[in-house]
């Protein structure tokens, strides 16, 4: 990139107004009348105000200037205005200026196109997924719960998005692999409880387990068992006259 590329002004020419010394403009950085007592010496000559009563002095933020601080990257205001960057960044902040100007915008997706910014853009891919390093995230992050801020998040950037037959089940798949339970099943049961079930009635297996009967009874099928509502020879297994 050029130095005429990286000055380069997005929404320029800019002139110099004609204000005679001793006029009175209303700087918009400093909030407050200022009078006129020169010019600055920069690429583009502005007026250089003072409050009363006040010895300090410097370029008047109003008119096109103000509108070149709200447009403008910054590197560009300090060129072409004479300016330090702290200067520009402090009547930014003077102004509402949010971070990123039209100006700024522009300046960063064309150092982007730069060899050495490629270059960078490489090494930053081949390090997000370098295997030791993403191991150390995992393990950091294991047992940690995710916000409530962050859930919020993620449903909202996943809200009406429909994932691909292929994507489903390598997620199936991950969840089987770190034993995943779906909310909607309940929590799972265990050895113990399947243990009760197999020697104690249902009623008993319930109270035990905190489960409902009906709970009971679904588990007991899954198992292969009778469903324990009905005994061998009772007069619900009896078959109906004809």
């Amino acid at each position: 990139m050029t130095n005429a590329e990286r000055f380069k002004l997005l929404y320029g020419p800019y002139r110099t107004p004609k204000v005679t010394i001793g006029t009175v403009l209303t700087c918009e950085s400093r909030d407050c009348d200022v009078i006129v007592v020169g010019y600055t010496d920069a690429r583009i000559p502005w007026p250089v105000g003072r409050q009363r009563g006040r010895a300090a002095r410097g370029p008047v933020v109003y008119g096109e200037l103000a509108e070149a601080v709200r447009r403008e990257s910054g590197i560009a205001i300090c060129y072409w205005w004479g300016v330090t960057g702290q200067t520009a960044t402090k009547w930014r902040k003077a102004l509402g200026v949010e971070q990123y100007t039209d100006g700024t915008r522009r300046l960063k997706r064309d150092y982007f196109k730069e060899p050495w910014a490629r270059n960078a853009q490489r090494k930053g891919w081949a390090k997000a997924r370098d295997p030791e390093r993403c191991a150390k995230i995992a393990a950091a992050k294991k047992g940690k719960p995710h916000s409530p801020e962050l859930i919020e998040k993620l449903r909202k950037a996943h809200l009406g998005k429909h994932p691909s037959t292929e994507t489903r089940q390598k997620m199936r798949e991950a969840a089987k692999r770190r034993g995943a339970w779906p909310p909607a099943a309940g929590r799972p049961w265990t050895a113990e409880e399947d243990r009760l079930l197999r020697t104690l009635p249902a009623m008993e297996v319930a109270l035990r387990t905190g489960r409902t009967l009906t709970a009971v009874y679904s588990r007991r099928t899954v198992l292969g068992m009778p469903d324990g509502r009905t005994r061998p020879g009772s007069v619900a297994e009896r078959p109906l006259p004809n």
